[in-house]
């Protein structure tokens, strides 16, 4: 059974490209999603995590 992948890399160029074109700041998203500190939203839009 063929799994997908996810180009972690790709996914996260999408991420920052959606959310430039949202007018979003990372700040805004960190805030959207609750987090204490922006590092998550650097990591994905790194395709790090």
């Amino acid at each position: 059974m063929d799994l997908p992948t996810i180009d972690m890399i790709q996914t996260g160029k999408n991420i920052n490209r959606l959310r430039k074109q949202a007018n979003l700041s990372v700040k805004d998203l960190q805030n959207i999603f609750g987090f204490a500190t922006p590092q998550a939203i650097y990591k994905w839009q790194q395709g790090a995590a």
